[in-house]
């Protein structure tokens, strides 16, 4: 007898660590094995807490016809979650950016490789901040009120020749590394466009889609006076 009891707590215990319920009965079967869950955890990143927001926008912007973008801003209306006189502010805490490419047909989906065979380097810069910078060559991890950077760039080795080599290369400062404990704002948010010589857009238009997860709150003195020079500086 006691050995049967101590069978059905093992079981017990296996089933309690191999599966867990799902908490969407719309996904299927409601149970599901442990590491599965655990993964898809995983990939949905930043966990939203119970205050936190979600806000979305779209900017577009022109590329010439040398593939060029002169720093141009879009602005994110936050005139519903902060107020200066009630010290009413919102908490940014991750900007995530989708550029895509409207003309491109079925997907609209954003071609990696920036340039042409002619150029040897390309670049697009996408950045979050409340300080409207004259030019994105002023803009990094360092800079005053600079939430997240998204730096993306082309290299061709010998371009144009037979048997070139290429790179692409994506990297994102996020806020979470830049302000690990959010970044306070009481102004309009800025998101700046810069690009250089990438040539496979010239004459386009193209869209960077804004996500930003953040949460209002209650500013203190401290906060006030940073806040105020934020409103200056913008």
């Amino acid at each position: 007898m006691k050995g049967s009891n101590c069978v059905s707590i093992l079981l017990l215990i296996l089933d309690f660590f191999f599966t867990l319920p799902r908490y969407n009965d719309s996904l299927g079967p409601k149970r599901q094995n442990a590491l599965l869950y655990t993964l898809s955890t995983v990939r949905t990143g930043m966990a939203k807490a119970a205050r936190d927001l979600i806000l979305r926008d779209r900017l577009q912007f022109d590329v010439d016809t040398n593939g060029d973008t002169t720093l141009v801003y879009g602005r994110v209306d936050m005139s519903a979650f902060v107020n200066i006189v009630k010290r009413e502010g919102f908490a940014v805490k991750e900007v995530r950016y989708q550029l895509r490419d409207p003309s491109a047909v079925n997907t609209g989906m954003f071609n990696p490789l920036l340039s042409l065979a002619g150029e040897s380097f390309a670049t697009l810069k996408v950045f979050a901040t409340t300080t409207a910078y004259e030019n994105a060559q002023d803009v990094g991890i360092a800079s005053p009120d600079v939430i997240s950077v998204f730096e993306l760039s082309t290299v061709r080795d010998n371009p144009g020749a037979t048997g070139e080599n290429f790179a692409n290369q994506w990297t994102l400062f996020g806020t979470p590394d830049l302000h690990p404990d959010g970044y306070n704002v009481v102004s309009d948010l800025l998101i700046g466009v810069s690009a250089n010589d990438c040539t496979v857009f010239g004459g386009t238009t193209l869209e960077v889609d804004i996500m930003i997860i953040g949460e209002p709150n209650k500013l203190n003195e401290s906060d006030m006076t940073e806040m105020l020079t934020q409103g200056q500086d913008l």
